[in-house]
């Protein structure tokens, strides 16, 4: 269950939902229906921070310590490392501690206060640890710098340049808003229930549409919202990964972007330079291999 879109040349070419934005309440999906993006976030959340960057508020090179000098390791933690997954932050989501393992702070300080007291995982920079802790750092480095929420910046910085209606962070689910439930099966599809957890911020919990976040990357790599010499930090890779995002072959083309999954929802968005074409799925449920539907998807769009 869920919907795609694919654009070409900043228009949108093709889009469908199918089946069921909420099962509970028998309301189909629509190409209006909004999803949980889950890290597909963490792509806008870089490209903030390099919107920063670029209006000289900020540096690759910059120490964390010029924000959180309380933090471990603030003084040797870069934004580049944090925009690389190389921090070495403590990785709470693989946590076993129980101190950590159903840590849910609610407010900024919590958020904080967690990170003031966390050990340190490894060396900044000696190795690539996927870590959603580095993206909430990012997002509390952008409210400071922009003095206002997240959720603000985000709208500011790159919905309403956009023109993105259907695009917006956190918040539980609001189904009155066009907004989809996630299911999962247990020989039946069972209700994932509504897990919103505001901490995530820019690492996991902007809601969309396929056809919104197509003009998203559509916008990012027609340099509309951020300078091409930016746009190019970003996809300088190490180890697989550049500045939020990854790259993605498809026999012989190349895009770029990032996938995520949460509490259920899964979702891709891509963009190809050659081809000008942006792809984006977002599921609400789903009982096959991503991987496949994403092959089978891309190969009917281009005739392989």
């Amino acid at each position: 269950m869920g919907s795609i879109a694919f654009s070409q040349n900043g228009n949108l070419v093709y889009a469908k939902a199918v089946a069921y934005a909420n099962i509970d309440k028998q309301i189909k999906a629509d190409t209006g229906t909004k999803y949980r993006i889950g890290s597909v976030s963490k792509l806008f959340t870089a490209t903030m921070i390099m919107q920063l960057v670029a209006e000289g508020k900020l540096a690759l090179e910059d120490s964390i310590a010029r924000f959180f000098p309380q933090w471990p390791n603030a003084q040797e933690i870069t934004i580049e490392h944090l925009l690389r997954h190389q921090s070495g932050i403590f990785n709470f989501g693989k946590s076993k501690n129980r101190k950590y393992k159903h840590a849910n702070p609610q407010t900024i300080a919590e958020i904080i206060s967690l990170f003031e007291t966390a050990q340190v995982a490894f060396p900044p920079g000696k190795k690539v640890d996927y870590n959603n802790a580095n993206y909430v750092v990012l997002s509390l480095i952008i409210e400071v710098l922009d003095q206002t929420s997240f959720a603000i910046a985000l709208e500011n910085r790159i919905t309403k340049p956009l023109k993105l209606q259907d695009t917006h962070a956190g918040g539980p689910i609001d189904v009155s808003k066009k907004e989809a439930m996630s299911y999962s099966w247990e020989k039946r599809w069972s209700n994932n229930g509504d897990f919103y957890n505001p901490s995530l911020l820019g690492a996991g919990a902007l809601v969309s549409t396929p056809a919104d976040v197509n003009s998203f990357l559509q916008g990012l790599f027609n340099h509309s919202i951020l300078p091409e010499a930016q746009l190019n930090q970003m996809l300088q890779t190490e180890e697989g990964m550049g500045l939020g995002i990854f790259t993605f072959p498809f026999y012989d083309k190349t895009a770029y972007g990032h996938s995520g999954n949460i509490d259920a929802f899964e979702s891709l968005s891509i963009y190809f330079p050659s081809e000008k074409t942006s792809f984006s799925i977002c599921l609400n449920a789903n009982r096959v291999d991503f991987n496949e539907v994403l092959i089978a998807l891309l190969s009917s769009f281009f005739n392989r």
